[in-house]
């Protein structure tokens, strides 16, 4: 049977079919990081133990998801996919680990504030960690969104679109979030040191770098769609 023949029974040949369900291996285990983020984010300041217990979690996680990518390179290096797409399929299982690599260095970050607390305002402190709850939040529906995007890629094209613009529209809302939050950080130098404006931008916009990957990588499926003419 031809390969268009395959595509045309079936959108996708084995190759391309295990290498969306790697993806979306490592897309469960960003998910599980940012659950574990919220927790973080929600801990009260004297929660160190709780706080270290997450961020190893989420460091152990980092690491299965650098296992996994790396598998996933070396399927494609052997051939398994049509040659054209090696390179959309390198770039989504990057975006997507890149998630886990975030949330990683959120949690780092995070822990180290927990340890040596700046010298911020505590109800300005309570605000930020609510809106940055919000926006790892946001995070969570669409990559929750995304991996129904690659369960269904190549069988319903009309709920991969649908899918797709959630999550487009999800990166929008986050971007309303992430702007009305560096508003109040530029606008409260007056509250806070140094080290504790720095803090709030870092990990704001890094926690908004999140949605933006998990953009990119729903419009990488879709391209990676169109071009197998699913």
């Amino acid at each position: 049977m031809s390969e268009i023949i395959r595509r045309f029974k079936g959108f996708f040949i084995p190759g391309e079919k295990d290498a969306f369900s790697r993806i979306q291996d490592l897309a469960a285990l960003g998910e599980e990081a940012l659950e574990l983020l919220v927790k973080i984010l929600a801990s009260p300041s004297n929660g160190l133990k709780e706080i270290e217990g997450y961020t190893e979690r989420i460091s152990i996680l980092e690491k299965e998801g650098d296992k996994m990518t790396q598998s996933i390179e070396e399927m494609l290096s052997r051939g398994s996919i049509t040659a054209t797409l090696d390179y959309d399929f390198d770039k989504l299982s990057d975006n997507v680990d890149s998630v886990l690599d975030r949330a990683h260095g959120l949690s780092r970050q995070l822990r180290r504030i927990t340890r040596r607390p700046l010298k911020q305002a505590q109800e300005f402190d309570s605000d930020i960690r609510k809106e940055q709850i919000n926006l790892i939040e946001i995070g969570l529906a669409q990559l929750r969104s995304f991996r129904k995007l690659l369960s269904i890629a190549g069988s319903d094209r009309t709920k991969a679109i649908e899918l797709a613009r959630e999550i487009e529209n999800m990166e929008e809302q986050g971007d309303d979030v992430k702007d009305a939050m560096l508003d109040e950080i530029y606008g409260s130098w007056d509250k806070l040191d140094y080290a504790s404006f720095h803090n709030y931008l870092e990990t704001t916009i890094e926690a908004d770098d999140i949605l933006d990957l998990l953009e990119d990588a729903s419009d990488m499926v879709m391209a990676i769609m169109k071009a197998l003419g699913a």
